[in-house]
Parts: structure tokens; C-alpha cells; sequence
């Protein structure tokens, strides 16, 4: 059987594993509420409460160990593009389906290493499912995800008296002319609290804090170069 590791038991979650239920598939779901595990377990799948940050239970559910396919299929576009940068680093040749909930995030999650999305207005269960059903769909995601080989995640630690040091986010251009991906911040006050640049929020840099960008090494250093400056 096709092994296949559904991330996020939501609407359209719940609809590709309807349509996955059949001997022909071994389906897992993970996810981070606890009542739609309760759900989905209720309604005949294997289901397990993770966190995003769990790369032990990605590994323990299939991912690098036997799953072909991931669908991170959550409500949540932060959860979904962790979970796809979690497990691309772990399995670089796992097929990734990726759902997006606005056109302009697709660039986004391709570059975190999702092979193709899912719109919810694309008829997106329906069509997932037709894609790991047709054999020479994978040679074409295989060549969709050559672009990952030339992307890098990063934590870049903010240095003592650098530009960023005390300054808040929303009196710096983060785009700085460089062309990259900036995810979130570990602030070292609040232990391993991840704050989403996506969320808006208006939080003051310090010395030690740890900003994640996605992009190249020569843009990723650009930007180090630019925090002395």
C-alpha cells in the first residue's frame, strides 16, 4: 500500500481522506487540535496530535521513512508552510501538496519546498487526489522541485549593536533589496514562542533574538552582511 501522511484534519483535509480510504492506501493524520484527531479517529482513520515544530513525530508518522506523499492541508497558512519546510528538510524527493488559502501565497509555498497547492476555490480534494493517481505527475513534480536544491532555510542570531538591535519590526524594510522569505522570530525572553512575521505583530528586536528567512545563501548573507551595517 501507497503510504500517504495528511497534515491538518480540516474541511478539505476531511474530503482527500474520504477519498483515500481504500486498500490501496495507508493514510495517517496528524494535527494540532486535539478535537479533530478525536474526529478523525472517530471517523476510521489513524490520526495523532503533533506539533509543527515535531520533526520526531513527522519521522515517526512516515515522513523520510516510507511516505510518499504529504498533504499539509490545516486552516492555518503558518502551520502548513512549517509543516512543508519540516518535512522537505527531512525527505527531499517527498511529493508535497500544500494547500494555500490566497493565490499570492503559492510562490511562497513552492519555495518552502511544496511540490504543487491546493486552492479550496480549485475544487482542491478532488483535484489532489487526481494528481497522486496519475503515474507521470511525479516525474513533473520531481522537476517542480529541482527549485528547492537552490533554497536554504536560515536562523540568523540578531548581533549586539548591529542595525536591528532594539529597533521594532515595523520600522524596518525586512525586503532590505534582497530577495527573501522572512518567516518569524524566536524572541530569547519567551523561550521557544514562534512569532509569524504574518501575524502583524509589532515586536521589538533585541540582541540574541533569531529571525528565520527562507532564500538563497548569497541573499542570506547579503543579509548578515546589512545587520553590521
Amino acid at each position: 500500500m501507497r503510504k500517504i501522511v495528511l497534515f491538518g484534519y480540516s474541511k478539505t483535509g476531511r474530503e482527500i481522506a474520504k477519498l483515500l480510504l481504500n486498500d490501496e492506501y495507508e493514510v495517517t493524520i496528524i494535527d494540532e487540535n486535539p478535537l479533530l484527531v478525536a474526529l478523525a479517529n472517530e471517523e476510521g482513520f489513524f490520526a495523532r496530535h503533533t506539533s509543527f515544530k515535531d520533526d520526531k513525530i513527522l519521522i515517526e508518522v512516515g515522513i523520510g521513512n516510507g511516505a510518499e506523499v504529504l498533504f499539509c492541508v490545516s486552516d492555518d497558512d503558518s502551520l502548513n508552510l512549517f509543516v512543508t519546510l519540516s518535512a522537505r528538510n527531512i525527505d527531499k524527493n517527498l511529493k508535497i501538496l500544500t494547500k494555500i488559502l490566497k493565490k499570492e501565497d503559492e510562490k511562497k509555498m513552492i519555495l518552502a519546498g511544496a511540490n504543487r497547492t491546493i486552492s479550496p476555490y480549485d475544487v482542491g480534494a478532488a483535484k489532489a487526489y487526481r494528481i497522486i493517481q496519475k503515474p507521470k505527475v511525479s516525474k513533473v513534480l520531481n522537476q517542480l522541485s529541482a527549485l528547492k536544491n537552490k533554497i536554504s532555510i536560515s536562523e540568523i542570531e540578531i548581533p549586539k549593536g548591529s542595525a536591528w538591535d532594539g529597533v521594532y519590526l515595523n520600522d524596518i524594510d525586512i525586503k532590505q533589496d534582497i530577495n527573501l522569505i522572512f518567516l518569524g522570530m524566536l524572541d530569547k525572553d519567551l523561550g521557544e514562542k514562534f512569532i509569524f512575521f504574518a501575524k502583524g505583530i509589532n515586536h521589538k528586536l533585541d540582541a540574541g533574538d533569531i529571525i528565520v528567512v527562507l532564500g538563497s545563501k548569497k541573499d542570506i548573507g547579503l543579509l548578515e552582511d546589512k545587520l553590521w551595517k
